[in-house]
């Protein structure tokens, strides 16, 4: 069984690359116990979104403080 950082590193991947079915498996049984790193998938899913619609959209721009939240969240995921 993956335990959280695992989980957290193997979503961060598989949003770039395939990953192998164990993995995948692994991954998707941890998310269907652990609302923590299920959040934290989300997350990863809406600011991907976002920055993509960022890149499209011009009138899109993120303030100065939701940059800073962003940031400060990401850190305290990192550290916690």
């Amino acid at each position: 069984m993956l335990n959280c950082k695992q989980a957290s590193q193997l979503a961060s991947r598989a949003m770039d690359e395939k990953l192998p079915l164990w993995k995948n498996i692994a991954l998707k049984m941890h998310l269907i116990l652990c609302r923590s790193c299920t959040n934290f998938t989300r997350q990863l899913q809406f600011l991907r979104k976002a920055s993509r619609r960022s890149r499209t959209n011009l009138d899109f721009q993120l303030t100065e403080e939701a940059r800073q939240r962003i940031a400060n969240a990401l850190k305290d995921m990192q550290n916690g």
